[in-house]
């Protein structure tokens, strides 16, 4: 079950975009897929509730080609009340779920302008956020991640009827090592293993339309 309330706005004469949602939603036999280390476990999870907010801005800048955009939301997302018959998730009940931040967020500009008659220039920069989750299922304290954001950029250039184009990127420009997924080391009580993020990396787009 899922309820919202929101609002659209659009301010100076259509150039700038603002919007809001407030939302429930309530799911029931939530499907938890675990990893133990050696193979994978779903387990149906009888409620979980997550509410909150989204906000998000699209602003086209009186400066030509500049645009500004950005979002940001909160979620209080925890599993519900009732006991589980599993031990390894005693610690499930009423606590927030893995990998749901309360806040997270985006934020990006983009600059566009003209070469010549024919091509067309473009570069864009942007970051997200998130707070501090878990990254394992059994929310197990030392499977914690620190918030942390994420830094990407992308500069390039080609003709404006998009026939072809050419871009340099990178992401994750400040090689930030973080953990995706948290999970029992197999075969060694009390030890723990990790799915890290893919650390900083640079690369080339060739784009052909035809």
């Amino acid at each position: 079950d899922s309820y919202e309330l929101g609002a659209k706005t659009t301010w100076l004469d259509g150039n700038l975009l603002l919007n809001a949602t407030l939302f429930h939603q309530q799911y029931e036999n939530f499907q938890l897929n675990s990893f133990l280390g050696t193979s994978y476990v779903v387990r149906a999870i009888p409620e979980v509730i997550s509410k909150g907010v989204d906000a998000e801005i699209l602003w086209q800048t009186s400066i030509k080609g500049l645009m500004v955009q950005g979002g940001v939301t909160y979620a209080d997302t925890r599993y519900g009340d009732d006991l589980l018959p599993d031990a390894d998730l005693f610690l499930l009940p009423g606590s927030r779920i893995s990998f749901a931040p309360a806040w997270s967020g985006t934020a990006s500009v983009t600059y566009q302008w003209d070469f010549g008659s024919d091509l067309l220039g473009r570069f864009n920069i942007g970051t997200k956020y998130l707070s501090e989750h878990n990254t394992g299922s059994d929310l197990d304290p030392q499977k914690i991640q620190s918030g942390y954001a994420l830094v990407n950029a992308r500069v390039g250039i080609g003709s404006k009827d998009k026939r072809w184009a050419v871009e340099l990127w990178g992401q994750n420009l400040t090689d930030k090592t973080y953990t995706q997924v948290g999970f029992d080391a197999p075969l060694q009580t009390g030890s723990w293993n990790a799915f890290l993020g893919a650390p900083r990396t640079y690369g080339m787009t060739l784009r052909l339309q035809y």
